[in-house]
């Protein structure tokens, strides 16, 4: 019934793209294949999609195209079950998953591509898209003038999910792509809480070149139970977990020390079971392969054998002086316990004062547990009001031309009240910045939820902790302080690509990797203020494309210095390439492409306001030269433009390009 109806559907297409005039404004910029959209609404049975010579016999353009489109909180589950091409790939089928408009450029890539195929497949592993769309394009090379001399035949399947069903039921961290926190429950005794875990995208494929924690938050007297019920990853070549891979760590934050498992190979139905109250689970996904990932269940559950001596608010300290105390890579300058109820940064009632230079080591930890576990054990008066003030100063000094980096691994300091955000200033780290001599407070810091990476824009920086004994929570989460990793950078925390020399330089060539990420100095974190850098791009025989994914450059307008804006420049040389305006304020994902071999990205800041900056992938694409033999060697050029969405901008178009797609819907 379903190969009916498409077949009734792709007769109706050709029609009408018979009556379309050759004038329309679409007709202009798009060359349509062959259409057809499958929208069945039986959720509990397959639905079938059937293509044979018949339907590619005439086809605009030799092609054709099948969107699967369910509602906006569905997927589409795609079952490829027999398939028949010509040899030589003279017939080719590619599925492109991740659509979120039944629109195919001729620059999406697809995550599937089928050619010199013969096989009945109904025990393959079903395709899964990002969301509600699906997309196939059918794509013929000479096709035969009788259909008896084309064996042409694809059937498959398909069925609509709800996204309700892999959905991650913890809580995900501000501004981040997959951190997650789940939390055990305050309430009802002997169900402390549980739910499922997803991989991005799950049932589809994570995406590449990503790294995600889900840190579980148990309570005092919990232990956290996980349960894989799938797991697929990429398959391991050689020994070893060196691409991606699950790491199970038996606390809160990623010690070496308490590694459980790491786990790169698909496995059975698997339980893991942390001796304490925390876990954490970090996956990174390091590689240009990806997989369906993995789905588990995770389950808070009583831990008889643990009796509890102290407070359960100061669990995670006490837990932390049982330890073999780590040597410190400071030198401590100032001490004592003098007390006091000023809390305000740079006054002298402090208990510790910490000065840490790049001379001594390049990294190291810094945490609050230095300064609280030395009041372990000191009685406490259940009134709040007469709550001890702490303070401790932590002094970062650089060689030039090094900066600091700042990044937490556990951060939980109580915020004004349960619902608030705001900070209060005898409870915070302070971010001090240095004015007229003076350290003053710049930002605070609170909550409990990791703050982003902080960053230098000298060789100095220093924070102040400010807390109470006993402390005063106002959320769930079962640890008071923070834990944090300092390092003297001078690569800006740009980690990839290979700088030149030490300024804020990065050479990309496609003979060292085909594809990689990129970003602002510091990201997620702020950029600095008046620095220049600049992304150099040099392939082969390649061009580079650019898919921003994050961008929150300060700026406004026409992003000029007249505005007082950080932009982001792009151009095909050296110098200034004017088919590329300024590029700045917050904007959804688009992409750049190169003319050529050659791109270069520079990012400029001024000293006024800043943000977090960009992300971006790029990959090296080959350079498809075809010269149209009507118009000479003289026209040929690649075609350079920024997409974003549904938009399109040429910028030089000297090729007649093909770009395939309908935006016309036929409903049943």
């Amino acid at each position: 019934m379903a190969a009916a109806w498409l077949t009734l559907v792709l007769a109706l297409i050709s029609v009408v793209n018979g009556q379309r005039t050759a004038g329309s404004k679409q007709a202009q910029l798009w060359l349509d294949c062959s259409c057809l959209h499958a929208n069945e609404r039986n959720a509990t049975q397959w639905g079938s999609v059937s293509i044979n010579a018949s339907h590619a016999l005439g086809a605009k353009n030799n092609c054709l195209m099948i969107f699967i489109g369910g509602m906006a909180d569905e997927l589409v589950a795609f079952q490829l079950q027999q398939l028949q091409l010509r040899p030589g790939c003279l017939d080719t089928v590619e599925v492109f998953p991740y659509l979120r408009e039944p629109v195919i450029e001729n620059s999406t890539l697809a995550s599937y591509t089928w050619c010199q195929h013969s096989a009945t497949a109904r025990n393959a592993t079903p395709i899964y898209s990002g969301g509600r769309l699906l997309g196939l394009r059918v794509s013929f090379q000479q096709p035969p003038t009788r259909l008896s001399d084309w064996t042409l035949n694809l059937t498959a399947s398909y069925r609509f999910l709800k996204q309700e069903l892999f959905k991650t039921n913890g809580r995900l961290v501000p501004h981040s792509f997959c951190d997650f926190y789940f939390f055990a429950s305050t309430g009802i005794e002997g169900n402390l809480g549980e739910g499922y875990f997803h991989s991005p995208r799950f049932p589809a494929n994570y995406p590449a070149h990503i790294k995600c924690a889900y840190k579980f938050i148990g309570r005092p007297d919990s232990r956290v139970e996980l349960l894989f019920e799938e797991l697929q990853l990429p398959p391991v070549v050689s020994g070893g977990c060196q691409l991606d891979a699950l790491t199970i760590f038996d606390a809160e934050s990623a010690h070496m020390n308490a590694v459980i498992d790491v786990i790169c190979a698909p496995c059975p139905t698997r339980r893991i079971l942390s001796s304490g109250p925390d876990l954490l689970l970090e996956f990174n996904a390091s590689s240009n392969r990806t997989a369906k990932g993995f789905r588990g269940k995770y389950k808070f559950v009583p831990n008889e054998q643990q009796a509890l001596a102290v407070p359960p608010i100061l669990e995670a300290a006490s837990i932390a002086i049982k330890q073999t105390p780590a040597k410190t890579n400071s030198v401590q300058v100032e001490g004592g316990e003098k007390e006091g109820k000023d809390a305000r940064p740079g006054h002298r009632n402090q208990h510790c004062k910490l000065l840490y230079d790049s001379r001594v080591n390049k990294s190291g930890i810094f945490e609050s547990n230095q300064l609280l576990s030395s009041l372990i054990g000191v009685p406490i008066n259940k009134n709040s009001d007469s709550a001890k003030v702490v303070q401790c100063r932590y002094e970062f000094k650089a060689q030039k031309p090094e900066v600091i980096q700042i990044k937490f691994h556990d951060f939980n300091i109580p915020t004004e009240h349960e619902n608030s955000s705001r900070c209060r200033d005898e409870d915070a780290l302070h971010v001090l910045t240095e004015v007229r001599g003076k350290y003053e407070t710049q930002e605070l810091l609170c909550g409990a939820f990791l703050p982003k990476p902080l960053m230098s824009n000298s060789q100095q920086l220093q924070l102040q902790f400010v807390g109470k004994y006993p402390p005063k929570m106002t959320n769930k989460v079962q640890y008071y302080g923070f834990r944090a990793e300092y390092r003297f950078l001078t690569n800006y925390g740009i980690l990839s690509g290979v700088q030149q020399g030490n300024e804020c330089t990065f050479v990309y060539s496609s003979r060292d990797r085909i594809s990689g990420l990129f970003h602002s100095p510091n990201f997620p974190g702020y950029y600095l203020e008046n620095v220049v850098c600049n992304y150099y791009f040099y392939g082969a025989d390649e061009r580079v494309v650019l898919r921003f994914t994050y961008f929150d450059v300060e700026g406004i307008s026409t992003c000029d210095h007249q505005t007082a804006s950080d932009y982001v420049e792009f151009s095909n040389f050296m110098s200034t390439d004017r088919k590329f305006s300024k590029y700045c304020g917050k904007l959804p994902d688009f992409e750049v492409r190169s003319d050529g071999r050659f791109f270069r990205v520079s990012f400029y800041s001024n000293d006024r306001f800043v943000a977090n900056g960009f992300r971006a992938l790029y990959t090296f694409e080959s350079i498809d030269l075809k010269i149209n033999p009507d118009l000479g060697d003289s026209t040929v050029s690649m075609q350079s433009y920024v997409s974003g969405g549904m938009q399109l901008i040429p910028k030089i178009i000297s090729i007649p390009l093909t770009i395939v797609i309908s935006l016309t819907q036929y409903k049943n």
